[in-house]
């Protein structure tokens, strides 16, 4: 036999009270709080860095959001925070060679085009070696 608790107060009084979204819904004779007990929100983690791996290998955040039926914009936040918590920026060597530069500019514009979002790719042109890159909007 299952025995549930509300999300809220712990009581086990609770009664069934029909049904939201194709799942059973409970509401508890205590507090009175109504609550599904096995529905998931969001995406896991595998799927999130599913997204990741599909952006690097160069699929559009639009296509991968089509793809895993997600907004754009949450694609986007998942890079945005795999990059920040994997991957620091290299610090700048102090050669004195001189080093002639390629530079990427891509912007992702998400819903309004104020909101646009920039990446800059630094590479060295003879060593194709990346050298650094920056991200934020256009005035940084």
């Amino acid at each position: 036999m299952l025995v549930l608790f509300c999300v809220r107060c712990g009581s086990e009084s609770v009664y069934k009270s029909g049904f939201v979204k194709g799942a059973q819904r409970y509401k508890c004779k205590v507090c009175g709080r109504q609550f599904v007990p096995i529905r998931q929100h969001g995406k896991t983690l595998t799927e999130k860095l599913t997204a990741v791996l599909l952006y690097i290998n160069g699929l559009s955040l639009r296509t991968i959001a089509w793809l895993m039926h997600v907004s754009a914009a949450a694609v986007l936040k998942w890079v945005r925070q795999y990059v920040l918590g994997n991957y620091e920026k290299p610090k700048p060597q102090t050669a004195t060679a001189v080093v002639v530069m390629g530079l990427d500019e891509v912007g992702y514009c998400l819903k309004r085009k104020k909101d646009m979002l920039w990446i800059w790719k630094a590479s060295c042109r003879s060593t194709h070696r990346f050298l650094v890159w920056e991200c934020g909007n256009r005035d940084s």
